[in-house]
Parts: C-alpha cells; structure tokens; sequence
C-alpha cells in the first residue's frame, strides 16, 4: 500500500503558473481587442505606431520574476502586444529559471534602497538605450588647443575679416554725373525736386575702415604679429594728419616692426604731401610685391622707381591731377609693366603722344584707360590713341575726355574694340563730328556701350542714331546712359520729340490703311512694307 504523500509542490506550481499565464494572455486580449474595436469608430484612423500603449506596472514585472523566469521583449508596442510575456516550458530546470531572474535582476540591486526600478530590456522602444562603459566619443577632449591658438586657422580668421572691413580709399565710379546747372538738372530729371537734390549731391564715399584689425591686435602676442603682417600688405593713407604721425615715428626709430612688403599702395588727397616724404617712405619698405599703384590728387609726389623692381606683378596704376608725372615716367612704367590692365592718368597734363604709343606698343592687356584732361588736348592724338586701341582689344573703360582725337580714333576703337568698350568718355573732344559717333551707332557697332558721354562735344548734331541706338539697347535689357551738356541735351530732345511724332504718325497711317481697305484679306508683311514705302514717296512728292 503506497502511502499518499499529497500532491507535489512543483506541480502545484506548475499547473498555478500556466493558469495564471492563461488569465493574463486572455485579459490582455481582450484589452486589446476592446482598444482596438474602440478605436476603428474615431473619426480619424490611428496609425499603430503612434497608438497608446499601457505597460504593467511594476508590481506585475516584479510578480512574474518571482514566478519563473521570462524573457522580455518589447519589439514594438502593438504588434508583439499579444506575444511581449513567454513563460519557460515545464521542462526547464530551476537552474535555467534562477538564471534568467538573475540577469533581470542585476540592474535593479543597483538601485537606492526602498526603490524598486522598472526592467528596462535590450532594444526596448519605450526603454532608455543603455551606454555602452566605453563613452570616450560623448566627452570632447579638453587636451587639444583651441582653434585660435592654430595659426593657419587664426590666419584665415583675420584675413576674411581684413577683406569684409578693410576699406581702401578710391575714387568711386558716379551712376550720374553732377548736372552742370539748375536749367541741365531740370531738362534731365524733370522736376524741380530731383534737380535740387541732383545738384546738392556730391557723391562723397566713406573709405575709412572700422577699426577691426586693430582690436585684433590687442587680443595677444599671437593676434598681434598676424594680424600686424596682414595689415602690412596693405599701405594707404587719406589723411595728411596720420601721414604726419607715420613719418614721425618712422624718423624717432619708435616703428620696430619688420620691413612691410605691401602688394597695395595708396595715397589718396594727400595735396601737400611732398616727393621727399615718398622716398623716406620707400627706405623702410619692400616695394617688390605691389600690384597696385595710386596716387589720385597728390600734385607734389609721383612714384620713384623702387615702385616698379618687379613691375610684372603690377596690374593697376592710377596717378591722376600730378604735376611732375611726365613722359620719362611712363615710358618707364611702358618698360616695366607689360601685365598692366588698368592705368588712370587723368589730369597729367605733362603727358604727350611719344610716351601714350610706347605705352599702346610695350602693353597688350589693357581693360581701362584713361587719358582725359582740362588743358594741353591738343598733346594726345590720333597718332598715340590709335595704336593703343589696336594693341589692346579687351578695352571696355576707354576716357578720352579733351583729347584732340579725330573720328579716326573712334573708328579704329569700333572696329578693334566694339565687342568690350562698355563705356566710352569723349568730353571736350571739339574734333568729333557726325561722321563718327552717329554713324557708328547706326551701324550697330559698339554693341555693348551702356555709358556715352558726349558733353561739350559741339560739332555733333546728329542725335536720331544716338536716340535709336539708346531704344535698342533698352530693348535688349541694357540700361543707357547718355550723358551731354546743356546745350546738347536741348538739341537732343527736339529730336527726340520729332522721332516720337513721326513714329505716332506711321502708326495712325497704318491704322487708318487698315480700316478703310477694301478688302479684308491679309497681305504679307513685304508687301505691306512695299506699300508703306510706295506711299511714303508720294506724300514726298
């Protein structure tokens, strides 16, 4: 007779467990299949990623670790909503079981005590991810330098900065010239308020810097000596005041900085600067690197020779209103300055033909010229101009503003420059006739012109060409300027009246040919025009 021991324990638990699983899956089907069935009468559809899910609590997670050991996995929140808890089998050892707790378990004796913390899976979505111990990359070293300590890098700093702020003085390119009188502001603007206005504009531009480079000098040593090289490279002057206190200190030895090599100087409205000041200035600096040249209106000084040891780098000179620039000057500049694209000699009165066709001889890559001047025209002519213009056919800045040139030099520049003179400065050119400037702009030559500037221009007379060739240049989106004197501006408009009646006129005989036609079948446009002229002859007649 075997004694009855009652039933096993294991087994009680065992069959506890499944039931009690059995409970939990149906419940949680039914909530989901009562949430689902509620939310398909919303209005609106729910997507299942952004559908609320309720998670058991802690009490629930801390229960069924006590029960056996379960692996958690929280994929998704809907979709594995049904199939998040899977107990062990029947099979499984208690070994197996107290090893799954354990790893569940581990995280949360590191909480404090009193706490009992949520199990937070691997890959959970709702969970937060767990780091790694190795978090070298989350923490930016503190050992490196600075991006300002880096001199490369410190050196673009400032030189972007030099090149937003850094302003040099030069003379500005003016939209408009300032009208001669009240009368010539009038017949150009129409108004009495923009002619006053027109009149009281000077077209003054500020050159001064804002002072950047020279608070970067004041952050530290390594500030300092780039940014004292990077002002180095640029030497100007618009004030006879600083000038002053430049050549001071140069003279008191107090300037210890190192040799400058500028690539740019100028001296702009310096007029009582003196030629000895220049060839101290040039003792103490490095005049191999420059590219650009200026003096605008310093009478008294011109560039020495040290200006042009390595003339081949220098693209730009401007010496405008000198005094004692002449021609041995630029025959030198002729010799040593064969890259040279702009040169503005305005003003240089001392200036004749033999040094302009050394000049037109020695350089071919010229882009802005300009030999204009008050007095002493009768210096420059045909005979310079021409083989400048032949020599150099990428002009497209050509000032020849009282110059004794003849409509021979207007050609040449028609024929070898139309394609690039841009604009073109023929004031006080009393040798200029109609056989020139008209007749060109009829030809359509000079195709890109956008600037004419014809005052004082007396001998011509001819305005229609000009005004037809102004209407086709706004036609093709190009807005020109025709700048004359007074005198001229009246004649002009006269013309331009007549032009607009004649126009007015042909449009009313079309018009009226039109509708009084006998019949209403359409010709072709040539013979229409055969007409038109046909007509036009016996109104003549």
């Amino acid at each position: 007779m075997e004694h009855y021991s009652g039933p096993n324990t294991s087994d009680v638990l065992k069959k506890n467990t499944s039931s009690n699983w059995d409970s939990i899956d149906s419940e949680s089907n039914d909530v989901c299949h009562t949430r689902f069935f509620k939310r398909s009468k919303a209005s609106f559809p729910v997507t299942p990623e952004r559908r609320p899910v309720k998670l058991p609590s802690v009490k629930h997670f801390s229960r069924r670790k006590r029960l056996s050991g379960a692996s958690i996995r929280l994929s998704s929140p809907v979709s594995d909503l049904d199939s998040s808890f899977s107990s062990s089998s029947s099979e499984s050892s208690d070994l197996d079981s107290s090893s799954d707790i354990s790893e569940f378990t581990e995280e949360s004796t590191m909480a404090p005590y009193g706490y009992i913390s949520p199990i937070t899976p691997h890959n959970s979505y709702f969970g937060e991810p767990i780091l790694s111990k190795d978090v070298s990359w989350s923490t930016p070293s503190t050992n490196g330098p600075s991006i300002f300590e880096v001199p490369e890098i410190l050196w673009k700093v400032i030189e972007y900065a030099d090149l937003t702020y850094t302003k040099v003085p030069e003379e500005g390119v003016p939209v408009r010239r300032r009208p001669l009188s009240y009368r010539h502001a009038l017949l150009i603007y129409g108004n009495k308020w923009e002619a006053q206005k027109a009149l009281e504009d000077r077209n003054e531009q500020s050159s001064s810097s804002k002072g950047v480079l020279h608070s970067c000098l004041l952050v530290n040593k390594l500030f300092h000596n780039i940014t004292k090289e990077i002002m180095s490279r640029k030497v100007f002057f618009d004030d006879e005041t600083r000038m002053k206190k430049y050549l001071m200190y140069l003279k008191k030895g107090q300037y210890s900085a190192p040799q400058a090599a500028p690539s740019l100087f100028v001296l702009h409205k310096l007029f009582s600067m003196k030629q000895a000041s220049v060839d101290f200035i040039v003792q103490h600096m490095d005049m191999s690197k420059l590219e650009w040249i200026e003096f605008h209106m310093c009478p008294k000084a011109i560039p020495t020779p040290e200006f042009f040891m390595n003339g081949e780098k220098i693209k730009k000179i401007v010496i405008t209103g000198s005094k004692n620039f002449d021609d041995r000057a630029l025959s030198e500049i002729a010799a040593r300055c064969p890259n040279l694209e702009t040169l503005d000699i305005r003003a240089c009165e001392q200036i004749t033909d033999s040094s302009i066709y050394e000049l037109g001889r020695s350089c071919s890559n010229l882009k802005s010229i300009n030999f204009g001047r008050k007095n002493r025209g009768n210096l420059v002519t045909d005979a310079s101009v021409s083989e400048v213009i032949k020599n150099n056919p990428s002009l497209d800045t050509v000032g020849l503003a009282g110059c004794h040139i003849t409509d021979k030099a207007i050609w040449d520049l028609a024929v070898y420059c139309s394609a690039s003179v841009q604009r073109l400065s023929l004031n006080n050119c009393p040798l200029i006739t109609n056989q020139s400037i008209p007749l060109i702009l009829h030809s359509n030559y000079l195709s890109n012109v956008s600037v004419l500037e014809l005052r004082y221009a007396s001998k011509i007379t001819n305005f229609k060409p000009i005004i037809d060739f102004k209407r086709r240049q706004e036609f093709k989106g190009i807005s020109m300027l025709i700048e004359v004197c007074e005198d001229l501006c009246l004649k002009m408009r006269s013309q331009e009246v007549q032009m607009d009646k004649v126009i007015s006129q042909r449009i009313f005989s079309d018009i009226s040919d039109f509708a009084n036609a006998q019949t209403d079948e359409d010709i072709s446009y040539l013979h229409f025009l055969q007409s038109r002229r046909a007509n036009s002859s016996s109104r003549k007649y």
